[in-house]
């Protein structure tokens, strides 16, 4: 039945018919999607996901998930992300990155002097050292397939708490340095290191200022680092499992003491490793 309602307004007489104050749910237009996270953190959005895009760079779901992996360095901003669906669906919504405060740590008395007053030579060898590592961290259009699942397995076991120093801006008896790459934890000297995933072994290496490292990959452009290590018992293009030991926790590079050093980048991006411990359910979600 259709009603006509007379409704005033500041003396006015308005004729509104009764169907337009009940318009169907449907035909409302959907609010924009959207999620808001900081510097080095990950962003999910979850359901019968193909392909993931984050503004220039495009990769494969996980297991039916977008992740977006923001870098540490990443300027704060709004960006479109979008996904495709199983369905042949193209999805957009908007990511908002905001600013991670750097922690400050000013490291005095450093122990290993030569690397606060670096030598020509050594410069030379961390530049030429960079010059491996940087091309096999780097985003690739083209990576491997997924051969891991969300939540990562512990890189130690027992893993205590981390340090908290993800991203920390330091110095070095008053010398600036960068910023810092990695969680460290207070693992003890000699104990055991284990991949976080099934991978293929990047480098295995002794590098100046990470020491003993190891570098795999875990496909979907997912590279995990493990610094400082005594020693490791890997070497490159080898396939290891999730939870196979790869070496032992040691005090190599630049360090002030024993710890393990545990780093990842995704798609390129340096994102704070913690964020993969944890279950997937417990990141921001798009919505």
């Amino acid at each position: 039945m259709h009603i006509l309602l007379l409704l005033s307004l500041s003396g006015f007489w308005l004729n509104v018919s009764s169907d337009r104050l009940h318009t169907p749910k449907a035909a409302l237009k959907a609010e924009p999607k959207s999620v808001s996270v900081a510097q080095g953190e990950v962003a999910r959005w979850a359901g019968n996901c193909l392909r993931c895009s984050f503004e220039k760079r495009a990769w494969s779901a996980v297991n039916g998930t977008c992740y977006y992996p923001v870098d540490m360095d990443m300027k704060p901003g709004s960006y479109t992300i979008s996904r495709r669906t199983t369905g042949g669906k193209l999805e957009t919504a908007t990511i908002h990155v905001a600013t991670k405060a750097c922690v400050q740590e000013d490291i005095k008395n450093f122990p290993k002097k030569e690397y606060v007053n670096v030598s020509p030579q050594n410069q030379s060898r961390a530049a030429k050292e960079a010059a491996i590592v940087n091309p096999l961290i780097r985003y690739k259009a083209t990576v491997r397939p997924a051969v891991f699942d969300l939540p990562v397995g512990k890189p130690a076991s027992p893993l205590p708490k981390g340090e908290g120093n993800f991203g920390a801006c330091r110095t070095f008896d008053g010398q600036p340095r960068d910023r810092h790459t990695g969680q460290d934890y207070p693992v003890e000297l000699g104990e055991s290191v284990l991949s976080v995933g099934n991978g293929r072994v990047l480098l295995a290496a002794n590098q100046f200022y990470s020491g003993n490292a190891v570098y795999i990959d875990h496909g979907n452009g997912l590279i995990s680092e493990y610094f400082h290590l005594k020693s490791y018992s890997v070497k490159p293009n080898q396939t290891v499992t999730k939870g196979q030991k790869i070496g032992l926790v040691g005090e190599t590079g630049r360090v002030t003491g024993p710890h393990l050093h545990f780093g990842v980048r995704w798609h390129g991006a340096c994102i704070n490793p913690g964020f993969l411990l944890i279950d997937p359910s417990d990141m921001q979600q798009v919505q």
